[in-house]
């Protein structure tokens, strides 16, 4: 019977079927069909190949419109999905973005697989970093894997041809020779047309560091380069601010482009230790062909020999006996490592370098600290980075410059008599008859220079609330370098100090910079904003002094040791000089970045500087500028296309910068007191008074050249960015040049007075660059690229019809000139009479320009420009299985160089003399008598391709050894070969022949041969 009453139990029954219905439709009605989705949850971790966890991994829900999440501190991260059809993408900077279907799982953990590619999408933008993808303005970047290889001593040398409107030729083939680095084309005449170089956030003065060796007699060397000092195996990656967009936030000091060199450091995530090492043999590249003793012989006996014109069956090539194969070996040892929040990065190097002329050698020892911690949970970070470089150099007796037996080893060998022994049959050095044995050279001079520089910081970040962070920036930049220079005593009649002479010299030179600034970032809907305002003040100090003493009471002691075995201090020979100059910067900027819907861009900058350089009515100076981009591959109609462009940005950008690269104390008066000669004035009705003379007149007038800059670039990605390029069009006018002019006044107490000119420099020109990777997933991969500049460089509106410059040197050349800037043309443009044959008598007949019947220097005419109108390069990178291949080219056309050594030292006179001359200098049709004029006949074309490097690497794979991450073994070749119509040692050439200080190029004064250089490394990482 019942218990509930009839009515009731049929209401149970009812609840009773519909729970029974339910449960039983169930699957049904949550069963996957379009339309219904069930959420579900998704958790997992994400880490790199190491296996360390990666924080801030983007994780999306594919086909969303906006579903996501980012990873903790841990790598750790929880999504809910729709459905187990879900697809997750995973993405962060410097790793290939992974997609993972979710399937069946609720765990889901991801690695990571480091995208070369990617990482190179971060790019230093001064005072900070920017993602490539949000650049406004023009910045070239190179990063370590992309580097040249081979005997690199200079962070430059890592970069040459790699970027679109940055040449960078070296200055000799001495070993750690200067560099000469322009970008987007020369725009000052009197002033520094060097790039602004940037290590770790530290602004360099590279003014005053290294040490010349002095002219004993043997010609004098240029100092090396102020960068030796860094490890190129320590960079991590050089960024190249081009237009003044970019390089406005460095204000006064970015006219000539901003180079951002930034080294490597620690990582907790991949600690390690590395060595890697290499041994080179160098040969001189190119010889010069002179005549061999037959033909030597064979001229003279046609020509009356002289005496001193021998035949003893002796056949001396002279280059062979100055130069040798070379030895180089480097070795570079790197410590990094560290914990979850601190980092470590220690290394150290050795580079010791044999020059291929004999005596010449560098040896440099690098050390590198860096160190990084977090406190506060990561609300303060504080990096210490530490450089220290020493290098000894001991240099051969050459020069810059051509002189008539000025005791340039390199003149001396080139002009040798081929039919003179270089030795007695007693082992002594054959003593020339006329010139001098050029083996003489090689061991009475000794010329040493040493240099020691540190450079260090501390970097300090505060984020003070959310967005906000304060940033402290303290430098400190010390050299000192000196250097010792003697020729030996010999009593030889043909040397300028037979009795001897030794030049002691010494450069100090130090910077200090504090910076303070605030960065403040938000993002609002579609809106972010990225700024930053701050202050910086560097104090800059220089000093040199020298000393000298002549006649050696001994041969036995080296003066340079014991300057007291001499015995002369002649006041006019040996007076002591010295100089000093404080400079002071202060500075304030600022900078903001916006950025609306990820698709339009806006970067406006301001930098006011104040620099004790320049007078007391200009001393301040405002540097603004503003870019803009817009990202069309982030447009909706562009979605038509499916998906070709990975990136399509078009960029513009207008910006002011400043040039404040001039001598020091211009501004300011300059008194000389002396009795000599117009050391005075006229006070009496006769004679002249002793006193005070005025050298220079005050000028408060005087103000930095300004550089106005406008750009217009197209960046643009296909194929998933398989293949890649930029295109850059730029205008860069330079106007208040700065120049030292003569002073028409006739009661002015000086002859010249310096000031701003108001003329125009000009440089035009197109970039463009193109690279394409092929697909990573295969055997066989490569990526190849290249760069190409086309350059149109103009002086406009200048107050002269003619400013001479690029002096030349050698017998009847004194003083000669061989270029200068005129309107309409090129800087530095070659100003020649035109050689356009010989007449009857076998002398040079010169073009009449202007048809008056005489040939003067009215009759010059603009012969070409020094200056490249298109520089390229291209380079691959090839790797099959365990194999890679890189390979690199670059070259230059539409310039011209000016053959001094041949000017100077190949002509029939030379040979008439007795002195050796090239094959092609010997021409039937020219007199014997005939002189040497400067002209078009010495100017060849500068344009040239070389194979720059090539390297072949074999990694070993060792995989049951999992303590070694690395081991591979290389060659390289360096130098390998150029092609060129060029007769001299190299064509290029950038040897400063300036004119009363204005700047020329082009020149070759008897350059330091270039080295053919073979490598054979290993690299092994721990």
């Amino acid at each position: 019977m019942s218990l509930l009453p009839k009515n009731k139990v049929s209401a149970w029954k009812r609840v009773v079927l519909v729970f029974a219905l339910q449960w039983t439709a169930t699957p049904f009605l949550y069963a996957e069909r379009p339309g219904h989705s069930m959420v579900e949850n998704v958790t997992g971790k994400v880490t790199d190949e190491s296996g360390q966890p990666l924080p801030g991994v983007n994780v999306l829900l594919k086909g969303s419109s906006g579903t996501g999440t980012a990873t903790d501190g841990n790598g750790a991260y929880a999504i809910a999905v729709p459905d187990r059809s879900a697809v997750l993408a995973f993405s962060f900077i410097g790793y290939v973005t992974q997609e993972v279907a979710v399937g069946t799982r609720s765990v889901l953990d991801v690695t990571l697989q480091t995208d070369v590619r990617a990482l190179k999408e971060v790019v230093v933008v001064g005072y900070g970093t920017r993602q490539r993808s949000d650049v406004t303005g023009a910045i070239g970047s190179v990063n370590a894997g992309d580097f040249n290889r081979g005997v690199i001593t200079s962070p430059e040398q890592l970069i040459q041809g790699k970027l679109a409107g940055v040449n960078v030729t070296g200055n000799t083939g001495e070993p750690g020779a200067n560099q000469t680095v322009i970008v987007r084309g020369p725009g000052s005449i009197r002033s520094g047309n060097s790039p602004l170089f940037v290590v770790d956030g530290v602004p360099l003065d590279n003014s005053t560091i290294n040490t010349s060796t002095p002219n004993v007699g043997f010609g004098s060397n240029a100092p090396l380069n102020p960068l030796n000092f860094i490890n190129p195996a320590d960079i991590e990656s050089v960024d190249v601010l081009k237009d003044a967009s970019a390089t406005a936030i460095y204000g006064s000091r970015g006219a000539n482009g901003v180079v951002i060199i930034t080294t490597r450091k620690g990582s907790a995530k991949r600690p390690g230790l590395s060595y890697s090492n290499y041994f080179g043999l160098s040969t001189v590249a190119n010889k010069i062909d002179l005549l061999d003793a037959a033909e030597f012989i064979r001229f003279q006996d046609e020509n009356n020999r002289p005496d001193y014109v021998y035949d003893r069956n002796v056949n001396t090539d002279w280059q062979d006996q100055i130069l040798r194969r070379a030895f180089t070996q480097n070795h570079s040892l790197a410590l990094n490592g560290g914990a979850q929040n601190s980092t470590y990065y220690v290394s150290l190097s050795l580079l010791d370098q044999e020059g291929i002329i004999k005596t010449n050698n560098l040896k440099r020892y690098t050390a590198r600290f860096n160190f990084t911690q977090s406190l506060l949970a990561d609300r303060l970070s504080v990096a210490l980075n530490l450089t220290a470089g020493h290098t000894d150099n001991t240099a051969a007796p050459r020069s810059d410059g051509a002189g008539a037996n000025a005791g340039s080893l390199l003149p001396d060998a080139l002009g040798a008599n081929p039919t003179y022994p270089v030795r007695n049959p007693d082992g002594s050095l054959f003593v020339f008859p006329q010139g001098r044995n050029p083996l003489a050279d090689l061991e009475l001079y000794d010329g040493f220079s040493r240099t020691d520089r540190i450079l260090g910081n501390v970097e300090g970040r505060l984020k003070l609330v959310k967005g906000l962070e304060y940033r402290l920036n303290v430098a400190i930049d010390r050299s000192v370098g000196n250097g010792d220079t003697q020729v030996k005593r010999s009593g030889l009649t043909n040397l300028e100090f037979p009795e001897g002479r030794v030049v002691f010299l010494k450069n100090e030179s130090s910077s200090h910079l504090i910076e303070n600034y605030l960065k403040y970032t938000f993002t609002l809907a579609d809106h972010a904003v990225d700024a930053l305002a701050g202050h910086s003040y560097q104090r800059f100090f220089q000093r040199s002094n020298s000393s000298s003493i002549n006649n050696f009471s001994t041969a036995e002691i080296d003066a340079i040791y014991n300057p007291g075995i001499g015995t002369s201090l002649v006041i006019n020979q040996n007076g002591p000089t010295g100089s000093a100059n404080i400079n002071e910067l202060q500075s304030f900027f600022g900078r903001v970045n916006y950025t609306f819907a990820n698709k339009y861009l806006l970067t406006a900058t301001l930098r006011a500087d104040g620099s004790s350089k320049f007078g007391a009515n200009n001393r301040y100076g405002l540097f603004p500028s503003v870019s803009g981009a817009w990202k069309l591959n982030e447009e909706g109609f562009m979605a038509g296309l499916g998906g070709v462009f990975s990136e399509l940005k078009i960029r513009a950008g207008w910006g002011q910068t400043g040039n404040q690269e001039l001598p020091g104390k211009i501004t300011l008066p300059l008194l000389t007191s002396g009795i000599g000669n117009g050391q005075g004035y006229p006070l009496g009705e006769s004679g002249i008074t002793p006193g005070y003379t005025y050298s220079r007149t005050a000028n408060p007038d005087i103000k930095w050249e300004v550089t106005v800059q406008t750009n217009v670039g197209l960046d643009f990605g296909l194929f998933d960015g398989a293949l890649s390029g930029t295109v850059d069009y730029f205008n860069k006018n330079t106007s208040d040049m700065l120049l030292n002019l003569t002073v028409a006044d006739p009661v002015s107490p000086t002859g010249s007075r310096w000031a701003n000119v108001d003329m125009n420099v000009v440089n035009r020109g197109l970039e463009v660059g193109l690279n394409y990777a092929s697909p990573k997933n295969r055997a066989f991969t490569w990526r190849v690229g290249g760069n190409a500049t086309f350059l149109d460089n103009e002086v406009k509106n200048a107050p002269f019809s003619f400013l001479r410059t690029g002096t030349v040197s050698g017998p009847g050349l004194t003083g000669v000139t061989v270029s200068g800037n005129l309107n309409g043309e090129p800087i530095s443009s070659f100003y020649l009479l035109e050689h356009i044959g010989f007449d009857e008598n076998g002398r040079n007949v010169f073009r009449d320009v202007n048809g008056d019947g005489t040939v003067n220097v009215a009759d010059r005419i603009v012969a070409g420009s020094p200056i490249p109108t298109f520089t390229y390069n291209f380079s691959g990178n090839f790797s099959f299985k365990n194999f890679d291949l890189a390979l690199n080219f670059n070259g230059v056309s539409g310039n011209q160089v000016y053959n001094n050594t041949a000017n100077a030292y190949f002509n029939l006179p030379q040979l008439s003399s007795g002195l050796n001359i090239v094959r092609t200098a010997v021409n039937s049709v020219e007199s014997r008598t005939n002189s040497a004029t400067s002209s078009t006949r010495y100017l060849e074309d500068g344009r040239f391709l070389r194979f720059n490097n090539a390297t072949l690497r074999y990694n070993v794979k060792l995989p049951k050894l999992t303590w070694l991450k690395e081991l591979g073994v290389f060659v390289t070749g360096q130098n390998l070969f150029t092609l060129t119509d060029y007769t001299g040692f190299d064509p290029e050439v950038n040897i400063p022949s300036d004119a009363g200080g204005v700047t020329s190029y082009g020149i070759d004064n008897t350059n330091y041969p270039r080295a053919r250089t073979f490598l054979l490394g290993l690299n092994v990482a721990f």
